[in-house]
């Protein structure tokens, strides 16, 4: 059928000139990406590339914990939220988003004082 429509240009009733999308397109229906044999990771990237900004915006502060707490959760939430919900979220973009939050938290220190996990706990645990 594609290959019909894009060497003739018509294929039943199909209208001419319509865009016909081919296996690995992603086509951007209500916020969500679908299509066959879509890269998830390539998607996840324009969304994880607009968090970085966001991120290294917020940096250029002098935010304490508490403000970076509420800055991942608003600000970082608010902009993975609905993609996360309509399309699933790729291991490996959860792995580079967990490390670009935690990067904010401890100032891109190499060595933080307080593990990710005790920190994720709820704050009568001694989290945040």
């Amino acid at each position: 059928v594609v290959n019909t429509y894009t060497e003739t240009g018509e294929w039943g009733r199909y209208p001419t000139a319509a865009r016909v999308a081919r296996d690995g397109d992603a086509i951007r229906i209500l916020g969500a990406y679908l299509g066959n044999g879509v890269d998830e990771e390539k998607v996840w990237s324009i969304k994880l590339a607009k968090v970085d900004d966001a991120m290294a915006r917020w940096k250029k502060g002098h935010t304490t914990m508490t403000g970076k707490k509420h800055v991942t959760q608003m600000v970082v939430g608010s902009m993975t939220q609905f993609l996360a919900d309509v399309q699933r979220m790729p291991e490996q973009t959860v792995k580079r988003l967990t490390k670009m939050l935690r990067d904010y938290m401890w100032d891109d220190r190499k060595h933080v004082p307080v593990a990710t996990e005790y920190l994720q706990l709820p704050k009568e645990k001694g989290g945040l």
